[in-house]
C-alpha cells in the first residue's frame, strides 16, 4: 500500500481547531474566524499567465500562514 500526498494544493494550518478564512489576490488575506488573527501577503506580478499568477499568490499566502502557525 502506498500513501500519496497531493503537493499541488496548498493546505492551511487550522487555528483554534477551525479552518482559517482566506481571500487570495495581489494582497491575500488569511484570518482566523475565532481569534481574528490575520496575515496579509502582497504578491507582485511575476507570471504573465493569470492562472499561474493566481497559483503563485495562493502558495505564497499559504506558506506565510503555515510558517506563522509553526512558531
Amino acid at each position: 500500500m502506498t500513501n500519496t500526498t497531493d503537493d499541488t494544493v496548498p493546505h492551511l494550518t487550522e487555528c483554534h481547531g477551525v479552518e482559517p478564512d482566506a481571500a487570495y489576490g495581489p494582497a491575500s488575506v488569511i484570518s482566523c474566524p475565532t481569534c481574528k488573527e490575520k496575515v496579509t501577503v502582497e504578491t507582485a506580478p511575476f507570471f504573465r499567465d493569470p492562472q499561474r499568477q493566481r497559483e503563485h499568490q495562493v502558495w505564497r499566502a499559504a506558506d506565510v500562514w503555515n510558517e506563522r502557525q509553526a512558531r
